[in-house]
């Protein structure tokens, strides 16, 4: 991991990094599992530095308390962990052991892999929106957030998406894509909308269409110019600006900015429809 992408992830958990800790209604952990499964990478925090080790907290699993012994702190010869960890640092460790009737949890620094830390850490951070989202969510609602992640938030990371931040993302501009396979109120449906509008932003879309034009009148320059005029004039409005440029006669292209694909399609569609039949009024072709 470059010192870019180290920043950009520093500065992600600074901005979604709610202070809600103390509050009953959003303590919950990130996934549906109550304990992590073994050789999953979790994102921990050191706490207390001992003789024999460390104790840690699981920061997706709602604070569980973990242990790595002074024997995994590394894959080298170890006789300080003092110097290998720090009170209050962030970082992944893999799951070794797990009890789960006594909810304790061994860890080890040992084998990890630079290119699954890397995935675990991007993986962490989304979750961390998702989870900084439903707690603003169950704030608005008055709803315990453990509630909301029940009813519908879970599911939300096992309906098809790569990750619950798709979800989200992908909800901004289509919703009924994401909350048709789920089992969400409307008024819930409402304050997380609302929510995520708030807390993520979405890299617009530039879409664009290659379409031909001829025609062998006297004036066809005219009668082409006029079919783009005319169209951009009719779609144009203050919340679409849908542009028209040669490429190389006789080819042309369409192209709009959008935050919404299919809105932008549909836009692309019909000002198309508007150059095909000002074209045809004029005896010109659109192919």
């Amino acid at each position: 991991m470059d010192e870019e992408d180290k920043k950009n992830i520093e500065s992600s958990e600074e901005e979604f990094d709610e202070n809600y800790e103390s509050g009953e209604l959003v303590k919950c952990r990130f996934y549906r599992n109550k304990v992590p499964l073994k050789d999953e990478l979790v994102m921990v925090c050191t706490t207390e530095l001992r003789d024999m080790g460390a104790n840690v907290i699981l920061l997706e699993y709602d604070n569980l308390e973990g242990f790595i012994m002074l024997s995994h702190v590394s894959s080298r010869r170890v006789r300080s962990v003092a110097k290998y960890l720090k009170i209050g640092r962030r970082e992944m460790m893999e799951v070794m052991r797990v009890d789960e009737q006594k909810l304790c949890i061994d860890l080890s620094k040992k084998t990890l892999k630079a290119d699954a830390v890397d995935e675990a850490h991007k993986r962490y951070i989304s979750s961390k929106k998702v989870h900084a989202i439903m707690k603003q969510t169950a704030v608005k609602l008055k709803i315990p957030v453990v509630q909301l992640y029940e009813q519908w938030g879970w599911d939300l990371y096992e309906i098809g998406f790569e990750h619950a931040h798709d979800a989200f993302r992908i909800a901004l501009a289509d919703p009924d894509q994401v909350f048709s396979k789920i089992d969400i109120p409307p008024e819930h449906q409402t304050v997380l909308l609302e929510t995520i509008k708030r807390k993520m932003t979405v890299n617009p879309l530039k879409i664009r269409v290659d379409f031909a034009l001829t025609c062998t009148s006297y004036d066809g320059i005219e009668v082409i110019r006029e079919a783009m005029l005319t169209s951009r004039h009719e779609v144009n409005d203050a919340n679409w600006n849908v542009e028209f440029k040669m490429i190389a006669p006789p080819i042309y292209k369409c192209e709009v900015v959008t935050h919404s694909r299919i809105e932008g399609e549909a836009k692309l569609k019909q000002a198309l429809s508007i150059i095909r039949r000002v074209m045809k009024e004029n005896h010109g072709h659109f192919k």
